[in-house]
C-alpha cells in the first residue's frame, strides 16, 4: 500500500496529500514494464525470468498480458 506524504505550497498554504509507492510497488511496476518490453520483442526466455521474479515477491500474474508460454507460441521465424 503506498505512503501517503503530506506537502504545504508555502505560498498558499495549502496541504496537499500525495501518494508515494513502497520500494517493492516501485520495483514490482519496474518489472512489469520490463515484462511488456520482452513480450513485445519476443524474448520468451526473458519474459520467463521476469515471472519468476514477480512470483518471488508475490506479485499475481498480470491479467490481459500474455504468459511466457503464450509469448514462446506467437513468437514469428525471422526473415533474412
Amino acid at each position: 500500500m503506498p505512503e501517503q506524504e503530506n506537502a504545504t505550497n508555502i505560498r498558499t498554504g495549502e496541504t496537499t496529500v500525495t501518494q508515494v509507492p513502497t520500494a517493492d510497488e516501485a520495483y514490482a511496476a519496474a518489472l512489469l514494464r520490463e515484462r511488456d518490453g520482452y513480450a513485445r520483442q519476443g524474448r520468451p526466455d526473458r519474459v520467463a525470468a521476469v515471472d519468476a521474479e514477480l512470483e518471488r515477491l508475490g506479485v499475481p500474474a498480470p491479467d490481459g498480458r500474455e504468459t511466457a508460454a503464450e509469448s514462446r507460441l506467437r513468437r514469428t521465424a525471422r526473415t533474412k
